[in-house]
């Protein structure tokens, strides 16, 4: 069975990232983030694609589903390499037409930055494919709870995170479906220039922004007619079992030692 989710596709198999807390794995996703910036030596971001395949073995995902999620970054990833790697004022190595070039380091550097996005992203895939979205928004409800003592609302964040999350694949769902009606009515959004894409998609986004509002309107109504109000009840408390401590532990030890391993390369 697969669940819709924001990042990928959350499959309900017992797998070993699925049996671990949600909240250690979006403590390790963040500190995964800090950690591959952080990792400069470029032998080092090596171990990085081994934690990766490591964790698509314990999510059990299909490698496919990431090419999948690299298509509508591939254009902004594909920007980040052109803007390292081309010099526009004589200087570039490898010299392509007139005062454009291609300089090496930048070309390496552009490749590290698009290494570094490519790993996070699946990571979080990995995440996403073994967490369901409630599971997601209770962990953030729950990891930011000692904001409450500061004022925060903390359960009114958590309420809206999860909406959000239950909403995303009901608004890509819908966006297919009226991209595909104004589709058999004739409308082209391959062809022609920018205005007339513009004119294009705007048969499709408007009539989906309507629809977000309808859906809006009968969501207020339902909570409405459910009798909630501000000041939901906190989620209680939960620890940590131990084998989950045992993962964030290692989990943590890994994202800084790989770092520190780089630096002394």
């Amino acid at each position: 069975m697969r669940i819709s989710s924001p990042l990928g596709s959350f499959v309900a198999r017992d797998t070993p990232a699925a049996r671990v807390d949600a909240r250690v794995k979006i403590v390790l996703l963040l500190a995964a983030t800090v950690s591959a910036f952080a990792t400069g030596a470029s032998p080092a971001l090596a171990l990085w694609a081994v934690l990766l395949v490591a964790s698509w073995g314990l999510a059990r995902m299909d490698p496919r589903s990431f090419l999948g999620a690299l298509a509508p970054v591939a254009v902004i990833l594909a920007f980040t390499l052109a803007a390292n790697a081309l010099a526009l004022d004589g200087h570039g190595d490898i010299a392509l037409a007139g005062p454009v070039g291609i300089d090496t380091a930048g070309a390496l550097r552009g490749l590290s930055a698009v290494f570094r996005v490519a790993v996070l992203l699946g990571l979080a895939l990995a995440v996403s494919a073994s967490t369901t979205p409630p599971q997601l928004a209770d962990a953030c409800t729950r990891l930011m709870s000692p904001l409450r003592r500061a004022g925060v609302p903390v359960a009114e964040i958590g309420l809206m995170l999860s909406l959000a999350l239950r909403f995303i694949p009901i608004v890509s769902e819908e966006f297919d479906r009226i991209r595909l009606a104004q589709r058999s009515r004739g409308v082209d959004f391959d062809r022609g220039g920018v205005v007339a894409r513009v004119r294009a998609w705007a048969s499709v986004l408007t009539p989906l922004v309507v629809s977000l509002f309808r859906r809006a309107d009968r969501l207020g109504e339902s909570m409405a007619a459910r009798c909630y109000a501000d000041g939901a009840p906190a989620a209680e408390r939960a620890p940590l079992p131990a084998r989950d401590r045992v993962v964030l532990a290692a989990g943590l030890a890994v994202c800084l030692a790989i770092p520190t391993a780089a630096a002394c390369i």
